[in-house]
């Protein structure tokens, strides 16, 4: 496995779904698949649609991939529609406040000086997290921001962090991200050994704009935005209010 973040290679076993291109014929009732290899197969989709398993809208010419009945594979038990999936998804993230004992010393006095509520609020500021899923199983994460060390650090709020991803797939009708980071070392002159991790997403629903998965038990939806670029620049003005008001208070 390659040490730069473009190079992560994935070995992704046991995925049983099959892949193609929808032709003309397709309906709510059949999916007509052209597979990447082969000629077009019709599938019967009745049931998947009545049990909300087509994720997104199976248009001609889309690229798409269907889990079939283990015991009848003229039959599709999901479909997700993987030219809507890709694109720009983010959700809101508010900030927690921190625990004291992480908090610099000037801060502590302020906290232990009771900050009012309404001084609090200014601070959770919602910022927009998720993912971009471009071609060749290539990802990139949404979330980014700039914000100075001095800042950071006396900010009585903190955010999630956000996760590298750099690879997606598909397994068996669920989704998988791939986050890379650099692993922690003592050596600033020996390029540091990537930690991957893959995380496990099930589809709920999809459509052009929404995209609603379980992740862990949690429900998450999504809202598609028009590129990671415009979402993690919404995420830099979030931040650029918190800086603007700790500036105010120096």
């Amino acid at each position: 496995m390659s040490a730069g973040f473009q190079d992560i290679e994935v070995d992704i076993k046991g995925d049983s779904m099959i892949y193609g291109l929808v032709c003309d014929g397709t309906t709510d009732s059949v999916i007509v698949l052209w597979p990447f290899a082969g000629d077009p197969v019709t599938y019967d989709c009745i049931d998947a649609h009545e049990s909300h398993s087509i994720i997104g809208q199976p248009t001609i010419g889309d690229w798409i991939g269907i889990m079939r009945d283990k015991s009848d594979t003229t039959v599709v038990t999901m479909a997700v529609n993987l030219d809507q999936l890709k694109g720009t998804w983010t959700y809101p993230v508010i900030p927690v406040m921190k625990d004291l004992q992480s908090m610099s010393p000037r801060m502590q006095k302020r906290m232990m000086a009771e900050m009012p509520d309404s001084i609090k609020q200014t601070y959770l500021v919602p910022r927009e997290y998720g993912f971009t899923l471009k071609r060749a199983h290539q990802a990139q994460a949404v979330g980014y921001v700039h914000s100075t060390n001095t800042l950071q650090s006396d900010s009585p709020v903190e955010y999630p962090k956000v996760k590298r991803y750099r690879k997606w797939y598909m397994l068996n009708g669920r989704l998988i991200l791939v986050s890379a980071e650099p692993k922690p070392s003592k050596d600033s002159d020996i390029q540091a050994p990537l930690e991957i991790k893959m995380d496990t997403l099930d589809f709920v629903y999809m459509d052009n704009d929404s995209l609603i998965m379980m992740q862990n038990g949690e429900r998450i939806g999504f809202h598609r935005k028009e590129n990671a670029i415009a979402a993690n620049a919404e995420a830099s003005k979030a931040q650029a209010k918190i800086d603007s008001i700790k500036k105010q208070e120096r």
